[in-house]
């Protein structure tokens, strides 16, 4: 750890005015941590400014509060652990430091158009879908819960992703005001479903919670999962949801899906089932990239475009600004679509290093036309063939 950095997160940190979390993760190469992720955020307790710190493992957290001096004590010796990733959230700036295999840190910093919200309160209610120690059926029958509602040891990371995807479908419209606008019933289709959790877990959510008429089709490859599937959704009566032995690109169904869903889907699976999502004319995309190996090779074929030769001369950043240049892509075709566009953190970075997701609603069905130019000028400028566009119509594009 260097000093510079450490300084940057300890003077950050100490800042009662603009400080508002940050999350502690990862471990460097060799190195030993007692924690699998630290989380600190200002609370005031007794009217006095404290530091609140959450101890993360397998099974437990652990909080603890200090203020003054002791606040000081414990943000050094948390700052000398063996942590390799920082995300740091100040009200108007994130911050995001990650170390390398040989503890260089390489900093990124964000300005916000939104703020971030300062909530100091001490006993925080989380504003989570699920509520830890309720007796959910579905997370019973996943084997998570045992008979009385509590999480199984391990669970603890798979809990916090279900309930973050909830909270993004939530926020994506699915209110219980503003769902009316659907037509029932309402299907969803869940690419590379896999053990269904989230599959599951949406049909619990709009059907048993929302009150509303769906249909889910969980789809995977693995012929194994599907039975297994399958046989849960019999096990809890859960009729109106199945599941299909199928690759995304040939899935098939006459019955186009409103909610489009593909979360950590391989390279140009993504984009298969974006492209899905976009000829369904889906209300709401959601998609969590996994590797994007298709564009990292056309950026290898050609001569990096000045500025950046200095910057895909090495490996890592070669890769992130191929991750980076694909998403880009993909959400400018969806905003040239007339999808309303956001990327937010899927789960915390400790939980999965591919943790962007893509969340798209339609809002129109007129070609914006300020996002197709971005899009021409970004192609134009990195000589490369985004695969999404292959998957769709060249007319779109002026091809």
């Amino acid at each position: 750890m260097t000093e510079s950095y450490q300084q940057l997160l300890y003077n950050s940190i100490m800042d009662e005015e603009n400080f508002t979390g940050a999350t502690f993760s990862g471990r460097l190469r060799g190195a030993e941590l007692p924690w699998k992720k630290l989380v600190i955020r200002p609370v005031i307790i007794q009217n006095r400014w404290h530091l609140q710190f959450s101890y993360f493992d397998e099974t437990q957290n652990i909080v603890k509060n200090y203020a003054g001096d002791e606040a000081e004590t414990q943000l050094r010796t948390a700052l000398d652990l063996p942590f390799r990733n920082f995300h740091l959230r100040l009200i108007e700036e994130n911050i995001q430091i990650n170390l390398t295999k040989k503890g260089k840190p390489m900093i990124s910093r964000t300005q916000l158009e939104t703020p971030n919200e300062l909530d100091l309160s001490h006993d925080r209610q989380k504003n989570t879908v699920l509520k830890e120690g309720e007796n959910i059926p579905f997370l019973r029958a996943l084997s998570m819960t045992t008979s009385d509602g509590k999480l199984k040891a391990g669970m603890q990371n798979k809990f916090r992703q279900i309930n973050a995807f909830l909270g993004l479908l939530r926020d994506s419209g699915f209110t219980v005001s503003e769902i009316e606008q659907f037509t029932e019933p309402i299907r969803l289709v869940d690419f590379g479903c896999g053990s269904a959790y989230l599959t599951f877990a949406a049909y619990h959510y709009l059907m048993q919670m929302l009150g509303k008429q769906v249909h889910i089709t969980g789809v995977d490859k693995k012929a194994h999962l599907i039975e297994k599937n399958t046989q849960i959704a019999a096990d809890l009566r859960w009729q109106e949801i199945d599941f299909a032995d199928a690759f995304i690109a040939d899935y098939a169904t006459d019955s186009p899906a409103d909610i489009t869903i593909a979360l950590h889907a391989c390279d140009t699976a993504t984009d298969d089932a974006i492209a899905r999502g976009i000829l369904w004319n889906s209300r709401v995309i959601l998609v969590a990239p996994c590797c994007h190996h298709h564009m990292q090779a056309q950026l290898e074929a050609n001569p990096a475009p000045e500025p950046f030769g200095p910057v895909l001369r090495y490996g890592l950043l070669h890769e992130r600004m191929g991750d980076i240049i694909t998403d880009s892509f993909r959400a400018l075709i969806l905003k040239t679509l007339g999808y309303k566009v956001d990327m937010v953190e899927f789960v915390a970075p400790d939980h999965t290093p591919k943790n962007l997701l893509i969340r798209a609603v339609k809002t129109n069905d007129a070609i914006h036309t300020e996002s197709l130019e971005e899009y021409r000028h970004l192609r134009q400028y990195w000589g490369v063939t985004p695969y999404l566009q292959t998957l769709l119509d060249d007319s779109i594009f002026g091809e």
